[in-house]
């Protein structure tokens, strides 16, 4: 095992000037110079005085776009951006129930925008849209945009380069995956803990046990109280394989299951041997009414409410603690009890004490989702992409789009960033967000006292604490991220949806041992085996050991 200590990310501080020299001003020679051939260097003429002399019009699909840029005219830093790189912005529009789909009929019949965001890595189509070109290739020298090739410094992230090029910009989310516990929060019902006599929060899974047993027997409130929801089913593998398994811990893809060494050779760690007591454990709990019995049909608004209105003990949430902050407390907390203070009667679980000795939390990737370029993109058009990118990802950029204008929405105090006013700045600058999360989640930078992306400053307060006693005090398991991006003829169709295989367990009135062998063999017959086998040559070939 490996302890992980915390570093603090802090905040650069860069003054910013009133909002007419933030157009005018970083006249970055931000001209990177590509073109549709894998890693080309290849140069456009462009004019030295002003690089965005000519107008373009780049079309982007993301999720609920139209939605989103329905205010982009009343959003003075968005318009300002805007002109600074004279570009539009062109909406496409994808939903969270059809964006794979659509972007797949798009990639086939050439009719891609320019930029598409989509959770791909890993996929067949992703590696078919690389080996035919469906999507651009970056220019293998970043130097021209300082702020993307120091974000490809990331070691999870530069192991995405095929045969040295990379072709899409993941959305980071943290500077390691030791900030992974914040994907799935797991908050519960301290006040009612305590009313059932739970007088210690819970450091152990059986202490966890103990405390969602007493909510739901004693249920307090009288209202029928069940045990752990989830937001959604896709994510309760982030809570229950922490049980001596957290690198079993899947984002749903599919694709990016994390292999382990076990027995002098690499499986995949869902199917090692530490998967059974984790899959027992979970059964157990649900035998005994510990989780919520339709947690296979949960949908997030249905979750908060359970949660929010005294009627489930515990709930896995997503989006850290801007979830909590959003969902949980100011769309429901607020109406359900106003006069408790949230955060006194709401804990958030630590890390426990697996049978390893170990506290674990769930791992995943730095990132999440990817942006692409179509493959028919002209030079120069990508480089003003890029030159955008760049320049989201500057401390100017970032400074501005999370705090707004200084001297007119923030003020610096010491070592902070002052708010001016009490609406969030979302409210000013609707659309602000969206740049943000087109190039990067950089869900670490909330967890600073003066952002105010966690909008209430004592849930920001818990937070911050949160994850600095989740860096200083748990392990993240040993495991090499390349097995995950490795291409073998059987690994690259193989796929693994452990939370299907989860909810299986659960309603199955046979022990846990029996349906997981089932459900093992099943991966057997799909080429489990074959697969172990090819990544084992793959990677004694390759000399990872």
């Amino acid at each position: 095992m490996m302890m992980k200590k915390f570093m603090k990310i802090s905040t650069v501080m860069v003054s910013l000037t009133m909002l007419a020299g933030i157009i005018s001003a970083c006249g970055s020679d931000n001209n990177g110079n590509t073109s549709n051939n894998a890693g080309s260097n290849a140069s456009t003429a462009v004019d030295s005085d002003n690089p965005y002399a000519k107008h373009l019009d780049i079309s982007i699909a993301m999720w609920d776009i139209d939605a989103t840029l329905a205010e982009a005219e009343n959003d003075a830093i968005y318009q300002s951006i805007l002109d600074k790189f004279n570009i539009s912005i062109k909406p496409v529009n994808t939903t969270w129930d059809d964006y794979t789909q659509k972007i797949q009929m798009w990639a086939a019949s050439g009719q891609l925008p320019d930029i598409f965001a989509i959770d791909a890595i890993g996929t067949q189509y992703q590696r078919k849209w690389i080996e035919q070109d469906v999507v651009a290739a970056l220019p293998t020298d970043l130097s021209a945009y300082p702020n993307l090739e120091e974000y490809f410094s990331a070691p999870d992230i530069q192991g995405l380069a095929v045969d040295g090029v990379q072709y899409t910009i993941p959305r980071r989310m943290f500077p390691s995956v030791d900030w992974s516990a914040l994907d799935r929060v797991v908050a519960y019902r301290w006040d009612l803990a305590q009313a059932a006599g739970i007088t210690k929060e819970p450091e152990t899974w059986e202490e966890f046990n103990a405390l969602l047993e007493a909510i739901v027997k004693n249920d307090p409130e009288n209202k029928n109280i069940t045990g752990i929801t989830s937001s959604t089913v896709k994510m309760i593998g982030g809570l229950f394989w922490t049980y001596g398994n957290a690198i079993a811990t899947s984002d749903g893809s599919g694709v990016d299951f994390k292999w382990i060494k076990e027995d002098g050779q690499f499986v995949p760690a869902v199917f090692s041997k530490k998967a059974l007591p984790a899959v027992e454990n979970m059964k157990a709990m649900y035998d005994n009414g510990l989780i919520d019995p339709d947690i296979a049909l949960t949908s997030p608004d249905n979750a908060y409410d359970k949660f929010a209105s005294g009627k489930a003990a515990a709930i896995i949430v997503g989006n850290g603690f801007v979830g909590v902050n959003n969902n949980l407390y100011e769309k429901r907390w607020v109406q359900s009890y106003p006069d408790k203070e949230f955060v006194d009667n709401v804990k958030f679980l630590n890390p426990l004490i697996g049978p390893d000795g170990e506290r674990t939390h769930a791992v995943f990737k730095t990132y999440w989702s990817e942006s692409y370029f179509n493959g028919g993109i002209s030079d120069e058009k990508l480089q003003r992409i890029l030159a955008l990118y760049d320049y989201i990802l500057s401390d100017e950029g970032k400074t501005l789009l999370t705090y707004g204008i200084e001297g007119e929405d923030y003020k610096v105090e010491g070592d902070q960033k002052v708010a001016l006013n009490d609406e969030p700045l979302y409210a000013k600058y609707p659309v602000v967000a969206f740049l943000k999360d087109l190039v990067a989640y950089e869900t670490a930078d909330t967890y600073n006292m003066d952002n105010p992306n966690i909008r209430d400053e004592k849930i920001r307060k818990v937070g911050i604490d949160f994850i600095n006693n989740v860096l200083e005090n748990s392990t993240v398991p040993e495991y090499d991220i390349r097995l995950t991006y490795m291409s073998t003829p059987t690994k690259d169709s193989f796929t693994v949806f452990d939370h299907d295989d989860l909810v299986k367990i659960i309603h199955s009135n046979k022990p846990a041992a029996e349906t997981w062998n089932e459900i093992v063999e099943g991966y057997k017959a799909k080429g489990l085996d074959k697969m172990i086998q090819e990544v084992n040559e793959q990677a004694k070939a390759e000399g990872i050991e």
